[in-house]
């Protein structure tokens, strides 16, 4: 709410207008009322009215429940009446309004969430006319938070009765001639693309009580047509009495259908009010006088995950990823971008970000990607605020906007020149940059957390995307030339018609991910050779590992303990599931799946030796008849064009190792003040504090916070991690798949599932279904890989794996880069391979095509292109 309505004087407090209200004032209007307040900011057609605040409301001695239950409650407050205070502020706002007609409804602050809609549980009261049965209406919404539904539905949900507030909406009285409610997904099977309505001639509340049978209608959203219509019979008809009130006329209006205007305007309305709240809405509109008037918006909830046919028909029917060749068709480039980005979401943000990931990790970073990018291109991106959707400061929705171009773009080819000219990216590891963001990530974790003071807490978490962002710009002064190398690259390859090699070509590349990997093999390689500590890694679980690397590994294996503390000193801020967020935390702060790692290296036999895929597809190019026969300077140009090439990803993958290196200590200094505030009573465990903003935890200076301040940011803290708990089952990024239809895989009707072949090959044998990294160590050797996403954190498994099979992702996804650099097929953006797949289930995995199929035979590779493998001689 403003600030100004907050403090005005003369119950101003007391009383608020819609227009003033947003999402964030749950706490002062109610969940109604915040929602109504949001919808008239965006610009939605709201009837004018205000809010009766939770100030106004005097709650009851709660302690009358146990003894004379809840109708002792219900009659104490409605006895009470309006306090004179209140009833001047309403007075006043209802001449304001112009008087007349009016409907009074309640709005509870635990009403209209996302875990709960509270639907039906406290009254709303129409056509009220004249101050006094205003006031009376006001009084008797008080008491309805008290009825026995009431009462019981807030037990049910675990609502606490002594901190639940009543609001009260009063709006203009809309006469409407159609009304109803329209939900923006099907509530029964999840369908995302169906918009529902019920409609019925007069006031809406013969639909929302179940007076009538309404006319009903669902519409494809995706082409805005109706694929079902069901005619009323509209047994009742509720409309307005003159004197005020509502009358009951039976049988008049059999059979009337929604106007074609109001319906149109009512697909597009809805549409639009789901995408501004960021999830499926539930929504009570009225039609009257030519005009779309919307009642109430409110999440809806229990809303079932799609089932898997429905996403299967809807993705068939997409069209195939655009060629370049497509891209002339430039009306279609939203569209286009939107796809792909949504892939790119999918595996980057495979979790929900925390309020603090939004605010203490993404926002600088990508404001300062944002400001980078746009000196250097011409091309402005968009800003977090407008990438992430929140509801009640919980992140619901992510879509990348189209970036858009500025005048630097003009001139733009002449700064990429003049950089590809200037620096060179055989030389980028020596930059002076590279050591002092070493540096100063190694003095941000020298001091320990728990002495520190609550700023010096605060610097270090601010601290950490200071260090981080520089190495954006060391990017873009590194990359020109070897962007320039992988278009010539392209090009050649194309003109000698072997562009599938292109993948495994750019996978020889020595990187710090790739030191990674090979000090968990020299430490797999330790265990191997020690039986006692064989066997234990062979027996315990991860978690029980790391129990006891902190109890008698120590003294019966030091050596390995000391490795391993090394390890982890040296590549511990290794990210555990996406450098974007600092939330889910890091190696260092999740010893357990990097032992998790180790038990499934250490309990199987290394794979075996064999030659680098990069290696093999090398030799496959120059045995090309143009360049084994042509002349040595066109030989030697080609070589060049791939050394150059070659320094994209390993510039891409270590500057990415590097921007996380303050992560680990950016998470201890948060849990830190999360541990404080448990301690002060703010917050029931340390990871809550996750879920307050960074701007909301700098604003606790002397320590303990004070009583207002402490309470403010419980309730926000509870109120996030309740929303959060009811999204998990939303996707955080839009359906928008790009896999083909399944008609350009050869109309293979035996495949089990269809992709985007990531990484060219044929292997086959048991699935291995990894949720994520407490899973790592149940991948054996030969096993297909099957997962939602990848991220380098995975790389390890690849080395196990025959094949690997995603829900997401496309041919730029990580898992489709490191397969082709271990030369296993992969298959990506199944949509739901992790949900169809069983452990041990034998499949063949077609990286040609896209493919996965029921197999009988044998694991391991086909021999049907690709380099190697698992299971390769």
């Amino acid at each position: 709410m403003d600030k100004a309505a907050a403090s005005a004087p003369d119950g101003a407090g007391l009383v608020v207008p819609l227009g003033r209200l947003g999402a964030a004032d749950l706490a002062v209007a109610g969940g109604k009322g915040a929602n109504l307040g949001e919808l008239v900011r965006a610009g939605f057609a709201v009837p004018p009215g205000f809010v009766v605040t939770t100030a106004a409301y005097r709650p009851p001695d709660p302690a009358r429940l146990g003894t004379g239950g809840p109708a002792a409650v219900r009659e104490a407050v409605a006895g009470g009446g309006v306090p004179e205070d209140v009833a001047q502020a309403v007075r006043a706002a209802y001449r304001d309004l112009g008087g007349g007609a009016v409907a009074v409804r309640s709005s509870a602050t635990a009403e209209d969430l996302p875990e709960a809609a509270f639907a039906g549980q406290q009254d709303t009261f129409l056509n009220v006319i004249g101050e006094p049965d205003l006031l009376d209406a006001i009084a008797r919404c008080w008491a309805s938070l008290w009825t026995d539904r009431a009462v019981d539905y807030r037990a049910g949900h675990g609502v606490d009765h002594a901190r639940v507030r009543m609001a009260v909406v009063v709006q203009r009285m809309v006469a409407s001639e159609y009304a109803g409610v329209a939900l923006t997904s099907d509530p029964v099977t999840g369908d995302p693309y169906a918009l529902v309505i019920d409609s019925s001639p007069g006031l809406g509340e013969a639909v929302v009580s179940g007076l009538v049978s309404p006319e009903h209608i669902v519409v494809d959203t995706r082409r805005s047509k109706v694929v079902v219509r069901t005619a009323g019979h509209h047994e009742i008809l509720v409309r307005p009495r003159p004197g005020g009130g509502t009358e009951q006329i039976t049988g008049t209006a059999a059979g009337a259908a929604l106007p074609a205007p109001a319906l149109r305007q009512l697909i597009g309305v809805a549409r639009d009010i789901e995408r501004h709240f960021g999830r499926p809405q539930d929504i009570e509109w009225a039609w009257a006088d030519g005009k779309l008037y919307v009642l109430q918006a409110r999440p809806i909830t229990a809303l079932p995950a799609p089932p898997a046919f429905s996403v299967r028909k809807h993705l068939a029917g997409l069209p195939r990823l655009p060629a370049l060749s497509d891209l002339s068709d430039l009306s279609a480039l939203p569209q286009r971008f939107q796809r792909l980005t949504s892939t790119m979401l999918s595996e980057v943000l495979p979790v929900r970000p925390y309020p603090i990931d939004i605010s203490a990790w993404v926002a600088p970073l990508f404001g300062q990607l944002g400001n980078t990018v746009v000196e250097a291109t011409g091309i402005a991106l968009p800003a977090p605020s407008g990438m992430f959707t929140e509801d009640r400061g919980v992140v619901v929705r992510v879509a990348v906007p189209l970036p858009k171009p500025t005048l630097r773009l003009l001139t733009a080819p002449v700064r990429l020149v003049r950089a590809a000219r200037r620096h060179d990216p055989a030389h980028w590891a020596s930059d002076p940059l590279i050591g002092a963001v070493r540096r100063r990530a190694d003095e941000l974790r020298g001091p320990d957390t728990a002495g520190a003071s609550w700023p010096d807490l605060m610097a270090r978490v601010k601290e950490g995307p200071a260090i981080a962002a520089p190495l954006l710009g060391l990017r873009l002064r590194y990359f020109p030339r070897t962007l320039l190398a992988l278009a010539g690259l392209y090009v050649t390859l194309s003109a000698l018609r072997r562009r599938p090699l292109m993948g495994a070509l750019l996978s020889g590349v020595d990187t710090l991910t790739a030191d990674a990997n090979r000090s968990l093999e020299e430490l797999a390689a330790a265990i191997r050779a020690d039986t006692g500590l064989s066997e234990t890694f062979a027996r315990r679980s991860a978690e029980e590992l790391y129990e006891a690397l902190h109890t008698g590994l120590r003294e019966s294996s030091p050596g390995f303990a000391a490795g391993f503390e090394a390890f982890l000193d040296q590549y511990g801020h290794r990210d555990t599931a996406t450098p974007l967020l600092l939330t889910p935390g890091t190696w260092r702060d999740r010893p357990d799946v990097v032992l998790g790692i180790l038990k499934g290296l250490a309990t199987q036999d290394p794979p075996p030796a064999g030659p680098h895929p990069a290696d093999q597809a090398e030799q496959a190019l120059f045995r090309h008849p143009l360049l084994r026969r042509g002349p040595e300077p066109a030989r030697s140009a080609v070589r060049a064009l791939l050394r150059q090439a070659r320094w994209f990803q390993q510039i891409r993958d270590d500057t990415r190792f590097l921007a996380m290196l303050p992560l680990p200590t950016m998470r201890q200094a948060l849990l830190e003040m999360g541990r404080r505030l448990v301690a002060a009573g703010v917050l029931d465990a340390p990871e809550d504090v996750f879920h307050l903003r960074l701007d909301e935890l700098d604003r606790i200076g002397p320590w303990p916070p004070p009583p207002e301040l402490a309470t403010g940011l419980r309730e926000l803290a509870a109120q996030r991690k309740a929303g959060r708990a009811a999204l998990a089952g939303t996707p955080l990024v839009p359906l928008a798949p790009v896999r083909p239809s399944d008609a350009t895989h050869g109309g293979d009707a035996g495949a089990l599932l269809y992709g985007t072949p990531g990484s060219a090959g044929v292997a086959q044998g048991p699935v291995r279904v990894i949720h994520g990294p407490d899973d790592f160590g149940a991948l054996r050797n030969g096993d297909v890989l099957v997962a939602p996403y990848t991220s380098p954190a995975w790389t390890p498994l690849f080395r196990r794996a025959a094949a690997v099979v995603t829900d997401t992702g496309g041919v730029a996804s990580h898992a489709a880069i490191v397969a082709r650099e271990y030369g296993i097929p992969a298959v990506m953006g199944t949509a739901d391979a992790t949900a169809r797949l069983t452990d041990g289930q034998r499949v063949r995995v077609d990286g040609d095509r896209g493919l996965v199929l029921r197999s009988d035979g044998p694991e391991g590779s086909d021999g049907f292109g690709g380099f190697g493998g698992p299971g390769r001689p």
